[in-house]
C-alpha cells in the first residue's frame, strides 16, 4: 500500500474511531411556540385576573403543545399525569396579542413561548416519547364540491389554504387548490386516488394528502363542511372523516379558518404519530459506498443530529465502502421515513440496507 493510501485511510479512521455515540437532536426554537391562545375568565376584582389567565394560557400552551409532539398513546398518559403547578418553569416567555377587561369578564389572547430544553427534559423524565422529525415537502391536493353553486365560497377555501401556509411548521406543505374550469368533472373517487392529471403527480407521493369537502347549507343560515381527507405517509394510507358547522356568511374573515387549521393539525398528528420515537430499540445493518471521504463525513453528520437514532457502530471500513449497524427507537416503515426527511434513501436489501444521498 502506498504512502497516499495510508495517509488517507488514517484520516478516514479518524472519523470513525467513536463507535457509539448519543445523539441529541436540535431544530428551530419556533417549533416551541404556540400561538394565539385565548382564555376569558369572570371578572373578579379581588383577584390577579391577569396572572391566573396566564397561567391558564400556559397550561393550555402547553396541552397544545404536547399533543403535537407526543404520539397519540403517550400523549394520553400526560394528560391523566399532569400536574397543574408544575409547568410554568418550562415557558421562557409569554407574548400578550389582545386583552379585553369589562366588569364581566376578562379575556386575554397569549403567545406562549417554551424552552425547547426543559420541554424535551420535562417529556423524557415521564418517559414521554415524542418527535421532533420536520418533514420535507408534502403535497397537499385540496378541492371544494359543488364550485359551480358555491363559487365564492371556492374562492374563500383556496384563499384561506394559500394564508394558512407557514414556513415555520412543522410539516412542509404544499398546497394545490384546484379552479372549477379545469377539475369541473373529477370525482371523489378519482381525486382520493390520485387519478387526475396534475404535474405534481407525476413526483413522489409517498408522502401526500387528499383532501375532499362538500358544503351542504342547512338550517339556522348554516353551512355544514363534510370533508374526507386522505393522509399518506411514507405509502401507508390514513382515511379520515370531519364535519364542521359555520354560519354561513361571506364576509368572515375568519371563514373557514378554524376547519383549515384542525385539519392540518389532524396531519400533523398523523405525522407526529408515523415518527415518534419508541420504546423498542431495533438494529439495522447499512452499507454505504462512497466516492470520497467527505460522504461518509456528510453521512456521518446527518446521523449525528436525528433524534431516533440512539447509537451506531461501524463494523468495517475501507477507502470506498463502509459497513456498520444503526440502532433506531422504531420499525423499519420509520426507520426508512425518517431518513428520508434527512435526505438518506435506505434500499431495503433483506438482510441489510444499501445507504444512498436522495438526489
Amino acid at each position: 500500500m502506498n504512502n497516499y493510501r495510508i495517509t488517507t485511510l488514517m484520516k478516514a479512521l479518524l472519523f470513525v474511531s467513536v463507535n457509539i455515540l448519543f445523539i441529541e437532536n436540535s431544530y428551530a426554537d419556533s417549533y416551541f411556540t404556540i400561538k394565539n391562545i385565548e382564555i376569558k375568565l369572570e371578572f373578579d376584582k379581588d383577584k390577579d385576573i391577569r396572572n391566573l389567565a396566564i397561567e391558564e394560557a400556559q397550561l393550555k400552551a402547553l396541552v397544545g403543545l404536547s399533543e403535537k409532539l407526543l404520539s397519540p398513546k403517550h400523549f394520553e398518559v400526560f394528560l391523566s399525569n399532569m400536574n397543574k403547578d408544575e409547568y410554568s418553569y418550562l415557558v421562557e416567555s409569554v407574548e400578550f396579542v389582545d386583552e379585553t377587561i369589562t366588569d364581566k369578564y376578562y379575556k386575554g389572547i397569549f403567545n406562549i413561548n417554551f424552552n425547547p430544553y426543559k420541554i424535551r427534559q420535562y417529556y423524557t423524565s415521564r418517559a414521554l416519547l415524542f418527535s421532533e422529525v420536520k418533514s420535507k415537502e408534502i403535497k397537499v391536493f385540496t378541492i371544494l364540491d359543488k364550485q359551480d353553486s358555491f363559487f365564492i365560497l371556492n374562492n374563500i377555501w383556496n384563499t384561506k389554504w394559500i394564508e394558512s401556509k407557514d414556513e415555520k411548521d412543522t410539516l412542509k406543505l404544499k398546497i394545490n387548490i384546484f379552479d372549477y374550469n379545469s377539475y369541473k368533472d373529477i370525482s371523489l373517487d378519482s381525486f382520493l386516488s390520485g387519478n387526475f392529471d396534475h404535474p405534481d403527480l407525476l413526483e413522489d407521493s409517498s408522502n401526500i394528502v387528499f383532501i375532499w369537502c362538500e358544503p351542504k347549507l342547512i338550517s339556522g343560515g348554516n353551512i355544514e363542511f363534510n370533508i374526507i381527507s386522505k393522509i399518506i405517509i411514507n405509502n401507508k394510507n390514513t382515511i379520515l372523516r370531519s364535519t364542521y358547522t359555520e354560519e354561513y356568511n361571506l364576509y368572515k374573515d375568519n371563514m373557514l379558518v378554524s376547519a383549515i387549521n384542525d385539519l392540518k393539525e389532524k396531519i400533523l398528528i398523523n405525522w407526529v404519530e408515523s415518527t415518534a420515537q419508541e420504546d423498542n430499540k431495533t438494529q439495522y445493518k447499512f452499507k454505504f459506498n462512497f466516492k470520497s471521504i467527505n460522504e461518509w463525513v456528510s453521512l456521518k453528520s446527518i446521523i449525528e443530529r436525528i433524534e431516533l437514532i440512539s447509537n451506531y457502530y461501524i463494523l468495517s471500513f475501507d477507502l470506498n465502502n463502509i459497513e456498520g449497524i444503526i440502532e433506531f427507537h422504531g420499525d423499519n416503515n420509520k426507520f426508512e421515513l425518517v431518513l428520508s426527511q434527512n435526505n438518506i434513501l435506505p434500499v431495503d436489501l433483506g438482510d441489510n440496507y444499501k445507504i444512498q444521498f436522495l438526489q
